[in-house]
């Protein structure tokens, strides 16, 4: 996330236009070193006691998310990216004096150029590795929600379906907002108490490490 938000700060900057794209099931583009047998998928009737080998991933098993970013990575390189050494899911790319960025997550992925004919090859050789779906221009990514105003020169960024979502997971739709989290007149005393245990804190600090 911290670096999307850094790419988006240099498109401002630097003033570029982005576009976002999907691998359309981007997972079953990925070939299997291992060899791995499933049983037949139910509903196909007479399979005499045979097994499927996998030739390709497949959503569900294991490898398969290791084996797409081998794969997009392998084709990212053939169309002149280099991974960043601090973010391996950021790609760059040098064309004509101007970088090109590819911000990768899983299947979705954020092109940020100086031009949209710079964006557009990049979209031509991803197609013709994978069946791309084009997002248009980048809007919402990991929770984030972007409104470029390139004529004002100013992008903003907003969280509020994530926090929605929080909120729902935690059935918190009808709490009251409050400045501090803590229960009213409440005051702090010393006491000896047994450590809580990893487990009984997990809970309370996914309320707020999220």
């Amino acid at each position: 996330m911290n670096s999307i938000r850094v790419v988006l700060a240099v498109t401002v900057k630097e003033k570029y236009v982005t576009e976002q794209l999907d691998a359309d099931t981007a997972f079953l583009n990925s070939d299997l070193k291992e060899r791995v047998y499933m049983e037949v998928p139910y509903g196909i009737e007479d399979a005499g006691g045979y097994m499927c080998r996998l030739d390709k991933a497949i959503y569900g098993l294991k490898q398969a998310a290791s084996a797409w970013n081998k794969t997009i990575h392998r084709v990212l390189m053939k169309l002149g990216f280099k991974s960043c050494g601090a973010d391996q899911c950021v790609y760059v790319k040098e064309c004509k004096g101007n970088l090109i960025y590819v911000c990768l997550y899983v299947e979705d992925m954020i092109i940020a150029a100086k031009t949209s004919e710079e964006i557009q090859d990049v979209k031509l050789g991803l197609k013709k590795a994978f069946m791309m779906k084009e997002l248009g221009e980048a809007n919402f990514i990991l929770g984030m929600k972007i409104d470029h105003q390139r004529s004002a020169n100013l992008l903003t960024i907003k969280q509020t379906r994530y926090i929605d979502d929080v909120v729902e997971r935690f059935n918190q739709q009808d709490a009251k907002a409050v400045e501090n989290p803590c229960e009213s007149g409440s005051s702090c005393r010393s006491f000896n108490r047994r450590p809580r245990m990893r487990a009984e804190t997990r809970c309370g600090r996914s309320r707020t490490d999220r």
